[in-house]
């Protein structure tokens, strides 16, 4: 088991051709290197087939989803299937979704939840704005030297 200091951690189990790398944590820049070594070094031992399983993945940033494409990339070349499992972060699963990654993620095994949710409204209104009204046209914003709702500064 691989440790990084960010509570990242992959494990590794292998069985009949298969190889399946547990992740946990947040996949980011200072962790997605280490994934791509990992599941690198899991390529190399010729299985049919790695799953990631990302059950415990809480983030992903551009860096992961980077590595993952490359490392999808290389297993297609070498014949592998490799597949993103048991997505369950809902930030990871729209993330995924909203970049099309579909061929990389195992359908059925993740919890992306409906295809047409909405995007979540602000927790906080636009400064200046009716949140009740849909008439943006009448939407005010401070003057200049004004922060919003406390007048002049």
């Amino acid at each position: 088991m691989a440790v990084n200091g960010n509570d990242f951690r992959t494990a590794v189990s292998r069985w009949d051709g298969h190889a399946t790398v547990a992740v946990t944590g947040e996949i980011d820049l200072a962790t997605a290197a280490e994934l791509e070594g990992r599941v690198k070094e899991c390529l190399a031992r010729r299985p049919r087939r790695v799953d990631l399983d990302f059950a415990r993945v809480r983030f992903c940033d551009c860096s992961g989803v980077d590595a993952l494409e490359r490392l999808h990339r290389q297993a297609q070349e070498e014949g592998v299937v490799l597949k993103v499992t048991d997505v369950r972060a809902p930030i990871v699963a729209r993330l995924f979704d909203l970049l099309g990654l579909t061929d990389l993620v195992e359908p059925g095994r993740t919890d992306t939840g409906p295809r047409t949710a909405a995007l979540p409204r602000p927790a906080h209104p636009i400064p200046g704005t009716d949140s009740a009204s849909t008439d943006r046209s009448r939407t005010t914003l401070p003057a200049a030297g004004q922060t919003p709702g406390t007048g002049p500064v």
